[in-house]
């Protein structure tokens, strides 16, 4: 089994109601906000490979790196 971690970019927009939040992460990073914020009703979260240079970090992004 390969510990390595994936350096693979993502985006991930948020919406709730008329807020839209876009950010950038690692895959593991995205994959784990995406799957934790899924099951809050009222929330929309899109990720793809649309990374643009510009969009800031996720927040706190080590937080949600596997242990």
């Amino acid at each position: 089994m390969s510990t390595r971690r994936s350096h693979r970019r993502r985006h991930i927009r948020i919406e709730y109601g008329v807020l839209s939040l876009d950010f950038q992460g690692t895959d593991e990073q995205i994959r784990s906000v995406a799957n934790s914020l899924t099951a809050h009703a009222g929330l929309t979260v899109t990720v793809d490979d649309s990374v643009d240079p510009h969009l800031p970090p996720l927040p706190c992004g080590r937080l949600w790196e596997p242990g």
